[in-house]
């Protein structure tokens, strides 16, 4: 049987469809993340995943942290971009995205058991604030941000004339000023060098990357005064999202099964459990505060959440309220 012109003509665009499907996509991926710790495990994880779900036909470089700048420049590129993904933090996100600052309130969610099944909630509202400016993968648990300092900072008037190192962000400034601190928003890969020259005298930074950044050499007592619940984003490029085919769309989304927030969040625990005991070890001091402790610098920074909102650009109040109505959804 002979075969038709038709049938030779559909066979090659069969054959050519698969061979530009075949052509493998390279992505580019900056992390804020050091690549010795549970982060850069966890993003590790997810480009390996995404490989294996797209027969190998996307593939992710990974720079971490400090590799092509800083996360708030890297994020510019990202933007434009000449960066493919980006992993950060979101008081960095909230530049570009003033409604997301309101889920780095101080003292915003009750517990982690609220934080884990209220967060992945709030990503569609997310998104559609995002609009064009970027594709948000997803959030991701970073970890609780207390205060590193010289000697234990049990009570907010103790930062009374000190300067802090604060998250970037209008919501954090606002909290640090209120209790009499001068807040610096210093970028987190400047502010080792500033504790070591004195430039700051204590820092709102998570355990693990104060360990892991050599801040605790300075600052070595780590007051567990968990001011905010640190949370971070994977989004894709808009340029770089829309040249991806379905397929390698939904290789980037299908793979996030294995970020699964409440998952995900009990590594970073159990890492940060082994980086307390890293800094005992070291001569470090671990300070817990008693009920009442807590209740002073809950009090002081709630009473900083208006003013914050106030301020915010956007949607805020609105992205505020669809928050509360997520975590009254999630209990305590």
């Amino acid at each position: 049987m002979g075969i038709s012109v038709q049938g030779l003509l559909t066979a090659l665009a069969v054959c050519m469809a698969s061979a530009a499907q075949a052509e493998p996509v390279t992505l580019k991926l900056a992390t804020g993340a050091q690549d010795s710790t549970i982060w850069a495990k966890q993003t590790q994880a997810y480009v390996q995943k995404v490989d294996e779900l797209s027969g190998g036909q996307v593939k992710i470089e990974i720079f971490y942290a400090g590799q092509l700048g800083s996360m708030g420049d890297t994020l510019t590129s990202a933007l434009s971009g000449r960066i493919d993904m980006w992993s950060g933090s979101l008081p960095i996100l909230s530049g570009i995205v003033p409604e997301l600052d309101t889920m780095m309130f101080p003292f915003m969610f009750d517990s982690d058991e609220q934080t884990v099944c209220a967060v992945p909630r709030l990503t569609e509202t997310a998104q559609k604030a995002a609009g064009r400016k970027f594709h948000l993968l997803t959030f991701a648990p970073v970890e609780h941000q207390a205060m590193v300092g010289s000697e234990p900072l049990v009570s907010p008037d103790l930062l009374k004339g000190k300067k802090v190192r604060s998250a970037p962000s209008s919501s954090s400034i606002n909290f640090f000023q209120s209790i009499g601190a001068t807040p610096l928003p210093l970028p987190a890969e400047d502010t080792p060098s500033a504790a070591s020259t004195h430039l700051v005298d204590a820092v709102n930074f998570g355990l693990t990357y104060a360990m892991a950044s050599g801040l605790t050499e300075t600052l070595p007592v780590y007051t567990r005064a968990d001011v905010l619940f640190s949370l971070g984003a994977v989004i894709v490029s808009p340029r770089s999202w829309a040249k991806l085919d379905d397929q390698q769309k939904a290789a980037l989304t299908d793979a996030l099964s294995l970020m699964e927030f409440g998952a995900k969040l009990q590594e970073i625990l159990a890492f940060e459990k082994a980086m307390s005991d890293r800094l005992t070890q070291a001569g470090g001091t671990i300070v817990h505060l008693t009920p009442d402790q807590q209740k002073l610098w809950e009090d002081a920074a709630r009473a900083t959440w208006h003013k914050s909102l106030s301020e915010l650009k956007g949607d805020a109040t609105g992205f505020f309220e669809t928050i509360q109505q997520a975590k009254a959804d999630c209990g305590s």
